[in-house]
């Protein structure tokens, strides 16, 4: 007999219900959205009473804080994990292990640019995460710059520019308006490209001109 009543629950363990909670909060994140996290159906889930979990989340906003906490640190591991021997190279990488992770984790990413759900300034936590993660790129450009393959514009400004261009690509990738869905990672290599040739360094097309 199938009776949806007596499915079984996960295992509660006492001292572990915020990382349950977390887990379980992050699966239907990954799934549904974060539209579809309750933590009242959470706390049914996990089998305890609501005001059991809400000692440990004051609200669901800061819950769906914690869950983008962890994908701004997923993010910034897989951008540390970039080589950075050849900066210009360096730089395309990237842009394009960013593009994958909107591409791998669309939900998660959705919840963690979307400053409507969570807006800058109100979790702190939340913020620190977030420019952790924007380091590692503006860290790249910086170490370009040095290698003379950018012009030696104000740093935030080159920065900006370049999180503006996959920022924009992933959104356009995981919202489907990319006309070529197959070619997105020759796509996103190629508009990378044109960035970095677009604000190559004076001196190489000094170079090309004189030749």
């Amino acid at each position: 007999m199938n009776d949806n009543s007596t499915r079984a629950k996960p295992a509660y363990h006492h001292g572990d219900l915020p990382q349950q909670a977390h887990q379980l909060a992050l699966d239907t994140l990954r799934e549904h959205g974060d539209a579809a996290i309750s933590l009242r159906a959470l706390a049914k889930q996990i089998g305890v009473s609501a005001p059991a979990l809400y000692r440990h989340f004051m609200d669901r906003e800061s819950l769906l804080a914690e869950l983008a906490i962890t994908g701004f640190q997923a993010l910034r591991k897989r951008l540390l994990a970039v080589d950075q021997a050849q900066p210009r190279q360096a730089l395309i990488d990237i842009g394009l292990v960013y593009v994958s992770f909107a591409q791998e984790e669309p939900n998660f990413y959705r919840l963690m640019f979307g400053g409507r759900v969570l807006p800058k300034g109100v979790h702190p936590r939340l913020d620190t995460a977030g420019k952790s993660a924007f380091r590692v790129l503006e860290n790249t450009i910086a170490r370009a710059q040095q290698a003379g393959y950018i012009k030696p514009m104000p740093l935030m400004l080159v920065t900006a520019a370049a999180w503006s261009l996959v920022h924009g690509l992933a959104q356009l990738s995981i919202d489907g308006h990319l006309p070529i869905t197959e070619a997105e990672p020759q796509l996103a290599q190629g508009v990378l490209t044109l960035l970095l040739d677009g604000a190559v360094a004076d001196h190489e097309q000094h170079h090309e001109d004189n030749t």
